[in-house]
């Protein structure tokens, strides 16, 4: 209360309206993830209250948009609308941009609100998390949500290439224990497909992003330094990344065409339907294919399994990515003490679980696994151990261009346009070309 009637004195001081508008930017694409904006209604509706009970003449509306397209026309219509002086006061977007977004001064600094509000929820957020908020010393953004990207698979399929129950259901622990590694996941798969079981033995991302990494970091590599800050780049496992990629479109496993873009003929509809083995995914697609693509919560736990993504050799570790979104507050903003209150009201384990459970969305709060909605969700409370496996993508601001060099690379190698040693001998070159002070090339 004693917060809420502060924030009514520096409005009246300010000469605000009657009625404030805030608007609030942000993302799916996957539509589950819808509560990443409703929840700024509830959150409206909270501070309204709260106005009202101090005797404040002031209300807050929520205007802006969920956007469920591409990632790449989000962020381009974001920085379009900045440069016009028209963009939003709340921005959500991966915790990647927070470098580049800082640098060009599209953001402000959160370290004093998040401060003032510390008692109230932040001390609550798993503490990790908060690295991926962090940019030269300041805090630029709140946690959003964070995820896993597990490897899907068949146990249907499984099933028909003569696996028993036991076999199935011990296939993540031995995954997780390094008995079970990248070739061994292409020999099973290219079996299924030998054997006319699918069309395809693994499926992964149908566009640009950084799920076809984990391969990368699963042969040991290393994505960013944290002493130096610097981002990485270890020939070794770029080069057998590279020839993993190669075998498993020769022999058959992975659709040539996979990175044509379309999502549901690509990725979706080939594992939903039984007509791929295993799916390089995210946590939130459980949700997108039981609310979107036909499966049921009985299916699912029937016909799918999960698991890390395994090793790439013997002795070395099982993997998984996170990518963690987060909440900004531009520099157009102009109450930004209203729109940090209402970033704050979202960031409520309550509130924050009907993202988490309706989206497939790991918690970013303590309290909020105890949450009775979260609790009741076996799934998450399965890939729970897996962010225990995680990194997340290098928090620096060339990380577009190197992203970039390696999709540049995966497209020509599952194409056939480049060999796996040509298509790494220019990946290396556009990633030496960003310069030493940016990335390390180690061996």
């Amino acid at each position: 209360k004693a917060k809420v009637e502060e924030l009514q004195s520096q409005l009246e001081e300010l000469g605000a309206p009657k009625e404030i508008t805030i608007v609030v930017w942000a993302v799916g694409p996957d539509e589950p993830s819808v509560y990443r904006f409703e929840n700024f209604k509830i959150a409206a509706d909270i501070l309204n209250k709260m106005l009202e009970d101090v005797g404040a003449n002031i209300k807050i509306k929520i205007d802006g948009f969920f956007w469920t397209q591409s990632w790449g026309d989000y962020k381009k219509r974001f920085l379009l609308a900045m440069q016009a002086g028209k963009g939003p006061d709340i921005y959500t977007t991966g915790h990647e941009d927070v470098p580049t977004h800082a640098e060009a001064g599209y953001i402000i600094p959160l370290d004093d609100y998040i401060q003032r509000y510390w008692d109230v929820v932040y001390y609550d957020v798993f503490p990790k998390l908060w690295d991926a908020c962090k940019y030269k010393g300041k805090t630029w953004a709140v946690p959003q949500d964070t995820e896993a990207r597990p490897i899907y698979f068949r146990k249907d399929v499984l099933r028909q290439l003569g696996w028993s129950e036991a076999e199935i259901e011990a296939l993540p622990e031995k995954v997780k224990n390094g008995e079970f590694t990248l070739d061994d996941l292409l020999a099973v798969a290219k079996e299924a497909k030998d054997k006319g079981l699918v069309e395809w033995g693994l499926v992964h991302r149908a566009s640009k992003g950084w799920d076809y990494i984990q391969f990368y970091l699963a042969y040991g590599g290393r994505l960013w330094d944290p002493e130096t800050g610097k981002m990485v780049f270890t020939k070794s496992a770029w080069l057998k990344w590279a020839k993993f990629f190669e075998k498993a479109v020769q022999e058959g496993v992975v659709n040539p065409n996979q990175l044509g873009g379309d999502w549901k003929s690509l990725f979706h509809e080939p594992f939903t339907q039984g007509r791929a083995l295993f799916a390089s995914g995210g946590t939130w697609h459980k949700a997108e294919w039981i609310q979107k693509y036909g499966l049921t919560e009985e299916s699912f736990w029937e016909n799918v399994g999960f698991m890390l993504h395994p090793a790439g050799e013997p002795g070395l570790k099982p993997v998984t990515l996170s990518h963690p979104l987060v909440y900004m507050v531009t520099s157009q903003c102009k109450y930004p003490e209203i729109a940090f209150l209402l970033i704050t009201l979202v960031t409520d384990p309550h509130i924050n679980a009907y993202h988490a459970v309706n989206s497939a969305h790991l918690a970013i709060l303590k309290s909020e696994v105890s949450d009775s909605r979260y609790v009741q969700d076996k799934f998450l409370a399965d890939v729970a151990y897996m962010l225990d496996y995680t990194t997340f993508i290098p928090m620096h601001p060339k990380w577009a261009d190197y992203n970039d060099a390696i999709f540049r690379a995966l497209s020509a190698i599952e194409t056939g346009a480049m060999s796996a040693e040509a298509a790494y001998e220019q990946l290396l070159a556009d990633v030496e070309a960003l310069g030493a002070e940016n990335v390390i090339i180690e061996e």
